[in-house]
């Protein structure tokens, strides 16, 4: 009879055991779906309404690439500048419930670089003109990474800091944000 009931201890023991660990494995996902490319449409600027971007979003592993490919005609024909932010060590969490009432996951990553580099004379004189970022020495096709900085009202994470972001997957349509946690925003990025 104590051999039944040792038995029994060990059965309830891996039971539990194993029912924690599945609890566990389902906070967390991998990032296998959101591998790939994800590219927006030809949208006006969030911060210039005379200017007009397509963002394409690269996530290859942990590594994530946010690209906004700055223009300055509506049908992004014209290239003006490129702003790349560049992230390591991305790690998707748990659900959480936006504002909206609906369901996104939230993540984290590191940031590597974020990066200016214009395309044009005539962008790098208004933004030195403009004095973007502090900074007055913008060229010509030169990277110039600014994270850690602030500019036009908005402080950039620094370099190696550590952020959180939502994100909302509905088949080939992506919903995603850094900016907090609780909105995914309304810019949809299409799977290629």
């Amino acid at each position: 009879m104590k051999y039944f009931y040792i038995i029994l201890i060990l059965f309830l023991s891996f039971t539990i055991y194993s029912c924690a660990k599945e609890k566990d494995d389902s906070s967390s996902t991998t990032t296998t779906e959101l591998e790939g490319t994800w590219v927006t449409s030809c949208n006006t600027a969030s911060w210039s309404n005379t200017e007009y971007v397509i963002e394409t979003i690269t996530v290859t592993g942990s590594a994530l690439v946010w690209k906004w490919d700055e223009h300055s005609d509506s049908s992004c024909s014209n290239d003006y500048a490129i702003w790349t932010d560049t992230y390591s060590s991305l790690s998707l969490g748990s659900e959480v419930t936006l504002d909206n009432g609906s369901k996104g996951i939230k993540f984290t990553t590191i940031v590597d670089s974020i990066v200016g580099l214009m395309q044009t004379e005539a962008a790098a004189t208004a933004y030195n003109n403009y004095v973007f970022c502090g900074d007055s020495d913008w060229a010509l096709n030169t990277a110039k990474d600014y994270s850690g900085k602030t500019c036009d009202g908005v402080t950039y994470p620094a370099k190696n800091a550590t952020i959180s972001g939502v994100y909302k997957l509905d088949g080939s349509s992506l919903l995603i944000n850094t900016d907090n946690i609780t909105s995914v925003g309304s810019t949809v990025f299409t799977k290629q």
